[in-house]
């Protein structure tokens, strides 16, 4: 039997978001062999995490924080979520983004990062407003936390409650679909093979994260001269002859290539080079600015190559 894990970050239980969950439930029991797990995020007891860094420390561990997420892997939220073939957000709109519960409950789940127990999770999120709207961008911002948990995202709504039976509607067939989708990964997880995977896969979707990380690692600019990795080298962040300043090179040469790239409509080079350009980047960051100064531990697996530096 497989399950699709559907979670309610509205603190309302009876809302307008609540009828777009309960509709897209609905969808998803249609589908055979699936059995749809109800959760509530305000009936759960979790706060932010402490940056306390244990879950690198000790991947698999989980969080030691004593909480419904905590309880080094054992809360019974975080559980859920491990037990699950599938997870779909129905959230509300607040201040033109997610729900502080829902926030909170990705950000919780951070200790999956070095596990990679979530790479390739069906996922899927509905972001419901009321009032002025701006649901796009929580939507938006719902598939991008989504993709930093390596999880493979089968759509997104942004629903407002103006066209509420529509919505019911939509709602309704997203949850089917997501309920297919945890049928097939109960026959077998299909993770993303590296950076390059998801980079293309996420080039269509709502969050396009190839554009978001040229812009990141440019400073908004879309100019290598003011690329980040180069701030870093010319201001000696990484020291002369370390791997860290070998690894920053890199990112900044893949980096130049992407731009190229991008410019003259190559999409799949620029994604690939950017790709290359982002794992340089964060083996970088890490060897020169976390891993002694901050975490005070071993680079963590997951940031092993996700694609060739060649």
């Amino acid at each position: 039997m497989a399950t699709v894990l559907a979670v309610l970050g509205s603190g309302r239980a009876a809302g307008y978001t609540a009828g777009l969950w309960e509709a897209a439930c609905d969808g998803a029991a249609r589908v055979d062999g699936v059995e749809v797990v109800r959760v509530h995020l305000r009936r759960h007891r979790f706060g932010p995490c402490t940056s306390c860094f244990s879950c690198i420390r000790a991947p698999g561990s989980g969080c030691v924080l004593d909480d419904d997420m905590g309880r080094n892997g054992q809360g019974e939220l975080y559980r859920l979520v491990q037990q699950s073939n599938a997870l779909l957000i129905v959230d509300a709109v607040h201040l033109w983004g997610p729900t502080a519960y829902a926030h909170l409950f990705f950000e919780r789940l951070y200790p999956t990062l070095w596990t990679g127990e979530l790479n390739g999770l069906p996922f899927a999120s509905i972001s419901c407003a009321g009032n002025q709207g701006m649901q796009h961008l929580a939507r938006e911002e719902l598939c991008k936390w989504a993709r930093g948990k390596g999880m493979r995202y089968v759509g997104g709504l942004a629903e407002h409650a103006v066209d509420y039976r529509a919505a019911q509607e939509r709602s309704r067939e997203l949850g089917e679909r997501l309920a297919a989708a945890a049928v097939v990964d109960g026959q077998g997880r299909q993770p993303f093979a590296d950076e390059v995977e998801r980079f293309l896969a996420y080039a269509d979707e709502t969050f396009d994260l190839g554009r978001e990380y040229l812009l990141n690692l440019t400073q908004g600019t879309m100019d290598a001269a003011q690329s980040l990795p180069k701030v870093g080298l010319d201001n000696g962040s990484f020291a002369t002859g370390t791997p860290a300043e070998g690894l920053a090179r890199q990112a900044q040469e893949h980096l130049i290539v992407a731009l190229s790239a991008d410019a003259a409509g190559h999409r799949e080079t620029a994604l690939r080079r950017l790709a290359a350009a982002s794992s340089a980047w964060t083996r970088a960051t890490w060897l020169a600015l976390l891993e002694e100064k901050v975490v005070g531990a071993t680079q963590p697996t997951a940031y092993k190559p996700l694609v060739s530096d060649d």
